[in-house]
């Protein structure tokens, strides 16, 4: 019993050993037997013929190639190349300087090249589509190889249930690419991509991903994972991925999958991208450090051969949201539909604006001013070669300086050359605003403007609030009519070149003395400097103050159609305004309601008003000091002082100048609703009309 014991562990021994011996004279034998029954050059052929046989695509190695045996068959080539389309634009789809793969040895006995491995250096990769939308990548075997003859399977042949031997089979254990050049030709026109590596590997799921490429100067990375890599190349129904791509200050997340089928070509796809540096937009920016961060982009994409729909669509820009869909469509240029609302949008987060008081500074060194309209130049000296349809929902917007707006609605209309907002609307300071913006780019000339606008019942208290003018001015209602055509591209251009009219009316406001910080406040100035007696505390309720300028290339000649009313004076002014070097000349004409207290001689004379549009100088034209003035455009052009003198002179019966001023047409007050005129009792002498005369021909000369 012991020795039959210790006899079985020597018996195995024995026959381990001869089976060893075996296994090396078969491998040996089996070696040198691959080596003759199987060499480079027919290695070469075979998996041409199987490249050719699974793809439809010739297949070429022009290099030298040799391999080693064990335990798998590892095979070194050198020119390598496959096959474009019949109706490619260039004979070869793929070239490759060298390639090492790996052939499994089992289905190689058989007279198959199944690779279990690639490592491919110095790749060429041609992706380009036909007049249909159809892809060179989708590769279809020859009729004879999709549907082969139905004969017996010999009885030494691998087992037809093998998944890993059927015929159809396409999987690489691993993908590994060095100094790849793709180019994508789509349309007429190439992108190109050059990646730095990428690297595939097999898992139960598919395919880890992992790739990193410089592209303008900006090094990206990509991982994630890929469906089988059979999907795409046999043209089966959907091929998932999901893949993640970064860079300096740029997260980009896809998932979804690709339909590579030619009858429902097209992709689905969830996208998650964030930009929360600047260094991320620089390689594709200019002034990529003014974009406000981060920028965020989610939506669901449906990509068809020739439309992108995104539905749901969500864009913000520093934190400032707006959701709801675009589609975009193929075309000469391509086409943008897309609605667009918001809840709340704060672009004062976005574009900080200038304190109260703003405006451009010009001149140099002591002798600076400040303008109203500046040079800074505007980006609406170009368009995009597009076309786009956006419709625009905005519950409240806030701006920097300006009181909020609500329920802002804008339809947008981009063309060729030309870009139009119409019909804007809006709600700001208890008001209504209506009108719309045309920008025509067509030419080789500056940009043309058309502007017009339509405001009623807006608050003027809260609008000065905004401006930085503090609680120097209460109430008022105010109304604005525009219609301007305009060019350049700057502000001070657009002024400069403005044609068309302006109408500002305000009713029902009260100043309190001081001057105010916006605009060039001609009437708490001409109120100041008229009653100086009136004191710190004094508030004057203005019952309307009107501006009406008939431009004509930056130029308003006033006619009277510079008015206000208050309930002590009346004021009218006649004189030019000219935006093209943003300063007024204004003969301002008082007139009295009621006794003030002044000597109504001075009263009945003239102030005149010259100098920068935000910073005139008041003169009061006593003793001849309107000799210092400058002629009056208009009234120079017309001979003299005859037309605008004559007119305002002409005007001082009119208690309502307002209405003059905002029509043209003088308003016939009711024999009750003016005081009497006060009648020289020996305290005041009145003025005299031929001294009035005097002064205007000082004036206006």
């Amino acid at each position: 019993m012991p020795e039959t014991v210790d006899a079985t562990p020597r018996r195995w021994r024995r026959r381990l050993l001869i089976g060893g011996v075996l296994l090396a004279l078969l491998i040996g034998g089996g070696a040198v037997a691959l080596l003759r029954g199987f060499s480079p050059e027919r290695v070469a052929a075979l998996v041409a013929d199987q490249v050719r046989t699974r793809t439809g695509r010739d297949f070429a190695i022009r290099g030298p190639l040799s391999y080693q045996l064990l335990p798998r068959i590892a095979v070194v080539a050198e020119g390598l190349a496959l096959g474009n389309a019949p109706w490619g634009s260039r004979k070869d789809m793929l070239r490759v300087e060298r390639a090492a793969f790996e052939l499994e040895l089992w289905p190689l006995l058989w007279g198959r090249a199944q690779v279990g491995s690639v490592e491919l250096e110095g790749v060429d990769l041609l992706l380009e589509t036909d007049r249909q939308g159809v892809g060179n990548w989708v590769l279809s075997a020859p009729q004879s190889a999709r549907e082969p003859a139905a004969v017996p399977a010999p009885a030494s042949a691998p087992p037809a249930g093998d998944k890993n031997l059927s015929p159809q089979a396409f999987e690489l254990d691993t993908l590994r690419l060095r100094r790849v050049a793709i180019a994508y030709r789509s349309v007429g026109t190439t992108q190109q991509l050059a990646l730095d590596r990428l690297d595939l590997d097999r898992t139960g799921a598919g395919n880890r991903v992992a790739a990193e490429w410089v592209v303008q100067g900006q090094r990206w990375r990509a991982s994630g994972q890929l469906a089988s890599l059979a999907v795409p190349i046999e043209n089966r129904a959907e091929w998932p991925f999901e893949l993640a791509f970064t860079s300096d200050g740029a997260r980009i997340g896809v998932e979804g999958h690709v339909r590579p089928g030619a009858a429902s070509r097209g992709a689905r796809l969830e996208l998650d991208a964030t930009i929360d540096k600047s260094a991320a937009l620089s390689p594709w920016m200019s002034d990529a450090a003014g974009v406000p961060l981060p920028v965020e982009l989610k939506s669901t994409l449906d990509i068809a051969p020739k439309s992108v729909r995104a539905n749901p669509l969500q864009v913000s820009l520093a934190g400032q949201t707006l959701a709801g869909r675009a589609t975009l469509s193929e075309g000469d240029p391509w086409q943008l539909d897309a609605e667009l609302r918001g809840g709340r949008v704060d672009l004062t987060r976005v574009w900080p604006g200038r304190g109260a008081g703003g405006g451009a500074a010009v001149g140099g060194g002591s002798g600076d001013r400040r303008v109203l309209f500046g040079d800074d130049k505007l980006p609406i000296d170009t368009l995009p070669d597009a076309r786009a349809r956006v419709t625009l929902r905005i519950d409240q917007l806030l701006l920097p300086a300006a009181p909020p707006l609500s329920a802002v609605t804008a339809n947008i209309d981009l063309k060729p050359g030309t870009l139009k907002a119409e019909p804007l609307a809006f709600a700001i300071a208890g008001g209504q605003v209506r009108g719309g913006v045309t920008l025509d780019t067509h030419t080789n000339a500056p940009p043309r403007v058309n502007l017009r606008i339509d405001a009623a019942g807006l608050s003027a208290e809260t609008l000065a609030r905004a401006a930085g003018a503090g609680d120097k001015l209460g109430g008022g209602r105010l109304d604005l009519k525009t219609t301007l055509a305009m060019t350049g591209a700057t502000p001070r251009a657009l002024a400069a070149g403005a044609s068309g009219d302006v109408l500002l009316s305000i009713k029902d406001m009260t100043l309190a003395d001081g001057a105010l910080s916006i605009g060039p406040n001609l009437l708490p100035r001409l109120l100041q400097i008229l009653q100086p007696q009136r004191g710190a505390a004094k508030v004057t309720r203005v019952e309307c103050a009107v501006a009406r300028l008939p431009l004509r290339n930056g130029v308003a000649t006033v006619d009277r159609s510079i008015a206000a009313e208050t309930g002590e004076m009346t004021f009218a002014a006649s004189g030019n305004i000219d935006l093209r070097d943003q300063t007024l000349e204004l003969a301002i004409r008082p007139n009295t309601r009621k006794v003030l207290g002044v000597n109504p001689a001075q009263l009945a004379s003239l102030v005149v008003a010259k100098g920068p549009l935000l910073d005139p100088k008041l003169t009061l034209d006593t003793k001849g000091a309107a000799q210092a003035a400058l002629s009056i455009g208009a009234a120079a052009a017309t001979g003299g002082w005859s037309l605008l003198g004559k007119n305002l002179l002409n005007q001082t019966g009119d208690p309502h100048p307002c209405a003059y001023a905002a029509t043209g047409v003088a308003a016939k007050a009711p024999s009750t609703s003016a005081a009497p005129a006060p009648k020289p009792d020996g305290k005041a002498p009145a003025a005299k009309p031929d001294e009035v005369q005097k002064l205007l021909r000082k004036l206006f000369k």
